[in-house]
């Protein structure tokens, strides 16, 4: 990836894949590496971003023929000196390659059919339903203070507190066993 040290690059990847120097100088080799192979979308998507948070970055490719390409002569003179499997991950050459295809493909939903829609005027209601009728509350029982005068403290209800019962003659029954 642009900006990484390579050493710290391979020595987070050492770290994270418990591997030797032989190892990682293969994958840092300029040549495509098979580094996992026969894995879901959701585990590759992982080593991607093991990968890239050590500073690498990784090419995903499909194991299914079907979505491969046919390949051109100068790939099929390539893939005879590589090894030749079903495709799996391979590191990508230094300062190469993107992140796009981390995540995974969403398809958008469909939009509804709105041709039937229309706007009303501005002046007509949303609710064209009957309004309830008002509610009578009688308050020519209530009067308004004077500013800064009052507490809540008038608010409050005053309660008489609950007689708790005797229970001075109840005693804990012992355990028979």
């Amino acid at each position: 990836m642009e900006g990484a040290d390579l050493v710290k690059v391979k020595q987070n990847l050492a770290k994270i894949f418990n591997t030797g120097s032989e190892q990682l100088e293969y994958l840092f080799s300029g040549k495509s590496v098979k580094v996992k192979n026969g894995v879901d979308q959701e585990t590759a998507i992982k080593y991607r971003v093991a990968f890239r948070n050590a500073g690498a970055l990784v090419e995903i490719q499909s194991a299914d023929p079907i979505s491969k390409p046919s390949p051109t002569t100068n790939e099929t003179q390539q893939n005879r000196q590589q090894p030749t499997d079903d495709a799996g991950m391979t590191l990508l050459p230094a300062r190469t390659g993107s992140l796009i295809d981390c995540a995974p493909i969403v398809q958008p939903a469909p939009l509804p059919d709105i041709s039937d829609l229309s706007l009303a005027s501005p002046e007509k209601p949303l609710d064209e339903s009957t309004p309830p009728p008002p509610l009578q509350i009688d308050i020519s029982n209530l009067e308004l203070s004077p500013a800064k005068t009052g507490t809540l403290e008038d608010c409050q209800i005053k309660r008489q507190p609950v007689k708790l019962p005797d229970i001075s003659q109840l005693a804990i029954a012992e355990d028979k066993e």
